[in-house]
């Protein structure tokens, strides 16, 4: 439920509407090769999580692989890209939250919920574990519920309800790609984008009792049941609302229980997503913060990040992570009607870097694991071509993000941002501090 709370926010329940007018009724389709690529992706995290969980995840294997450099240079990528998560995130709920208070200002909204996002991170481990259990098993029900019920209304099973005209050639109505290839690139980024997150799984290994059994366990069942809300949710809204009439800005989901006709459907869907989003911030938060104390630990972040509190949670790094979010207050202030365009193009750019580091270094960890665990069950299979497939699927919407004129900007920050990083990797690799010793500060307590 972490990991499904991880990914499961506004790019599935906003952004889809953005990739809609990008990609047409060949919506569907991306959802099913991002779907592909998520499970590989996942599966080769998972994989070396439970052959060896450590607090560092993908960044420790790196590091092990192919050197300090990729850990300094993922290490920080992903904690900007977890910034820019939770600021996408705040702005959807900030946006959600317009539908009942048109008048109160997104910043003001963004203030309110960042502040209790950072609090919840406050609490201990199992408390913060049980919270997004929760709120990550709301969600999962009423994508559920959207599809049930959404399935039912196109089949003229809910008495009063508004059917659609023809639904099924809505899904393959010409044209299939109304922006061509360069469009279909540009949704396919928003896409990936949904299904990203699922790197909270390995941050989370270390921390979880029995990560050899729990790990591979938690990696069938975000992939078995993702599939089914995912591309099940994207054909159903295919159905009930035509591609061209989905929303940019507001929820498609909404929207689409809105035209039913239906009274109150729309307003709790709209309640349940404002949750939905709130805790994929909350999740990104929590996987921001162990990245920093990470890089912290291991040398590359100021040391003082790397320390625990009393209670044994990195609070310095929970503060600082709070102090990025805050930019985002000012960016939705500043550009109410673009904030999220940009900030959901520029994280989705950085989290495919992201998937990239974790799949070149499974590349590269798996021949090793070989060596050290030749009696593990759980495997990739296919090794090592399933790796390279989702490599070619990022590769192409990363190329996509920069053809479409909505998305450059956004594309332009998020490749800035992973020039930036190097560039401060060769400038400060000769003066960092020598990785912290095993055990001397030891991992943040708690088992969710």
């Amino acid at each position: 439920m972490l990991t499904i709370g991880g990914m499961m926010g506004s790019g599935l329940f906003v952004a889809t509407g953005m990739a809609a007018h990008d990609a047409g009724p060949a919506l569907g389709l991306l959802f099913v090769l991002g779907f592909l690529a998520m499970a590989v992706e996942i599966t080769a995290l998972g994989e070396m999580a439970a052959a060896d969980p450590t607090p560092g995840s993908f960044l420790v294997y790196a590091r092990e692989v192919l050197g300090p450099g990729y850990t300094f240079v993922g290490g920080w990528i992903y904690w900007f890209s977890s910034v820019l998560t939770m600021s996408s995130e705040v702005t959807a709920a900030a946006l959600l939250s317009r539908q009942w208070a048109p008048v109160v200002p997104l910043w003001t909204w963004s203030l309110l919920y960042s502040a209790g996002v950072v609090g919840a991170n406050f609490a201990s481990v199992r408390g913060f574990g049980a919270v997004e259990g929760v709120m990550a098993a709301v969600k999962t029900a009423a994508v559920l519920g959207f599809i049930a019920f959404g399935a039912a209304v196109v089949a003229r099973l809910v008495p009063g309800a508004v059917a659609p005209a023809a639904p099924l050639g809505r899904l393959a109505a010409p044209p299939l790609l109304p922006a061509g290839a360069r469009g279909a690139g540009a949704a396919l980024l928003l896409v990936l984008f949904a299904y990203a997150g699922t790197g909270v799984i390995g941050m989370a290994a270390a921390e979880t009792r029995d990560p050899g059994r729990t790990v591979p366990r938690a990696v069938r069942r975000t992939i078995a049941l993702s599939g089914v809300m995912y591309i099940g949710g994207a054909l159903v809204l295919l159905l009930l609302l035509p591609w061209n009439r989905m929303p940019e800005t507001a929820s498609p989901f909404v929207a689409a229980l809105r035209a039913t006709g239906v009274p109150h459907v729309a307003a709790a869907m709209n309640f349940v997503l404002l949750l939905a989003v709130l805790s994929t911030m909350n999740a990104a938060l929590y996987a921001n913060v162990r990245v920093l104390y990470t890089l912290a630990r291991a040398g590359q972040a100021p040391a003082g990040l790397g320390r625990l509190s009393r209670r044994g949670l990195p609070a310095a790094a929970t503060w600082v992570s709070a102090g990025a979010l805050g930019g985002t207050i000012v960016l939705a202030y500043a550009l109410p009607q673009k904030a999220y365009a940009y900030l959901v193009t520029a994280t989705g750019f950085q989290a495919m870097f992201i998937w990239l580091l974790v799949l070149g270094t499974h590349l590269r960890y798996r021949p090793r694991l070989d060596r050290t665990s030749p009696g593990r069950r759980f495997r990739l299979p296919g090794y090592p071509y399933t790796t390279l497939v989702p490599v070619a699927a990022v590769l192409a919407a990363l190329v996509g993000a920069w053809t479409v004129g909505s998305e450059r900007v956004g594309a332009g920050v998020g490749f800035g941002g992973i020039a930036a990083a190097t560039a401060v990797w060769f400038a400060v690799r000769g003066r960092l501090r020598r990785p912290a010793e095993p055990g001397a500060g030891g991992a943040p307590a708690g088992r969710p």
